[in-house]
């Protein structure tokens, strides 16, 4: 329909036979690179926006989790200020999101048009000239936008891209710090053994510097160990590499086959009791009896008989609640090892001295052992042997040594 297009280069005519198939492709490759141009920052705007939504969600969640904290220390002012700034960051990032959107629409519109009129005046000259009639002139403006249809997809899904391209970023990142961390030099853990053992065990902290150095530790069966040291020098961190979850540690390490963790702030998922009870086992592993005496024995009878009851248990439970339906899963599960840290923080003298002595009667009866965390001196008469994180003075290997001594 459109012809051929000549020209003169060098004393010599060319011929571009068809021209208007050629037009229509420079038009659509006009228009990717300029949609790619105009539309590119959506690609950042779109990542940060996720980026502040998660920020704004996460304060949100957190807000929730220490509402009761928050209400008796007067902090409302402050936690709304803070929401209020990350929801500013929202919105803010949001504009700018619609701002470049807009443009992006404005320029997608303008070509759209354009597509309708750009045939007709590139075909003119021939028309004027009477190579061709008005008939063959509405067809090529007709064929001309069929093609620049199948070759605008990238123009008018760009949008679309930009934001699957951001999710992709965020997803990429998340897999490659992944990645890193499975990569990363961390302790040889082995399980099942008979009793827990560490062989030049380093453990860093996340900056890189050293916490312990080349601790050789090992606890057998009947040890009550009581694991102390001032606050913040790493007693929770041994524990984590303990369980092999701490990744900045090098050596070796053996684990007891059946442990059981009772960690400073235990988990408890929603629902019932019995499934909060359980966790992570399926509840219908043990009898009604067996629970409810789980629960009396951790000093819960109240709670016996709420098996079934559902709700947020980690809200609607006290401290001390949670600290004890976390002993009342132990005791359940009866295992041969157990590593407790400051697992009786929020009781009384009275129930953690008799929580103690039913832990130390669970672990003696199953030839297993007990290491604990623990501040309160009453504590130490349940065990054995101390273990004590000692400071070290500077420039020394490591910031803390553990020494091994009877009670």
């Amino acid at each position: 329909l459109s012809g051929e297009f000549s020209f003169h280069l060098g004393g010599s005519e060319y011929f571009v036979p068809g021209f208007m198939v050629w037009m229509a492709l420079l038009y659509c490759l006009a228009g990717s690179i300029i949609t790619f141009y105009i539309g590119r920052p959506q690609i950042k705007l779109n990542f940060q926006q996720q980026r502040v939504e998660a920020d704004f969600r996460h304060h949100m969640v957190r807000v929730r989790e220490y509402s009761e904290s928050i209400a008796l220390d007067h902090g409302e002012k402050v936690e709304r200020a803070h929401l209020d700034t990350r929801f500013g960051a929202v919105l803010t990032n949001y504009l700018q999101l619609l701002k470049a959107q807009k443009r992006l629409i404005w320029f997608n519109s303008f070509f759209g048009q354009a597509a309708v009129v750009f045939p007709f005046i590139v075909a003119a000259p021939r028309f004027f000239s009477g190579a061709i009639q008005l008939g063959t002139l509405i067809q090529i403006s007709s064929a001309f936008g069929r093609v620049q249809d199948a070759l605008s997809w990238f123009v008018d899904n760009y949008s679309s891209l930009a934001a699957w391209r951001a999710t992709t970023d965020r997803l990429t990142s998340f897999e490659k710090q992944i990645v890193a961390l499975a990569h990363m030099e961390s302790a040889q853990a082995a399980t099942n053994t008979e009793a827990l053992s560490t062989h030049d065990l380093t453990l860093r902290l996340p900056d890189g510097s050293v916490l312990l150095d080349a601790v050789n530790l090992q606890a057998r069966p009947g040890d009550h160990i009581l694991l102390s040291g001032p606050s913040g020098s790493g007693k929770s961190t041994l524990f984590r590499a303990f369980a092999n979850i701490w990744p900045f540690s090098s050596g070796q390490i053996a684990l007891p086959a059946d442990a059981m963790f009772i960690p400073q702030r235990p988990y408890f998922p929603d629902g019932t009791l019995r499934s909060a009870l359980a966790y992570p086992t399926a509840a219908s592993g043990y009898t009604d009896e067996a629970l409810r005496q789980a629960l009396v024995d951790a000093l819960l009878p109240d709670l016996a008989d709420r098996l079934d009851l559902e709700a947020a248990w980690g809200q609607k439970l006290s401290g001390g609640e949670q600290q004890r339906l976390a002993i009342a899963r132990v005791l359940l599960k009866k295992p041969r090892w157990i590593f407790a840290d400051e697992a009786t923080s929020a009781l009384d003298a009275a129930a953690e001295n008799l929580i103690y002595k039913r832990l130390l009667a669970q672990v003696d009866s199953a030839q297993g052992a007990i290491i604990s965390i623990a501040h309160r001196p009453g504590v130490a008469e349940f065990h054995s042997q101390r273990w004590t994180l000692e400071p070290q003075p500077a420039g020394a290997a490591a910031r803390y040594q553990i020494a091994q001594t009877p009670m």
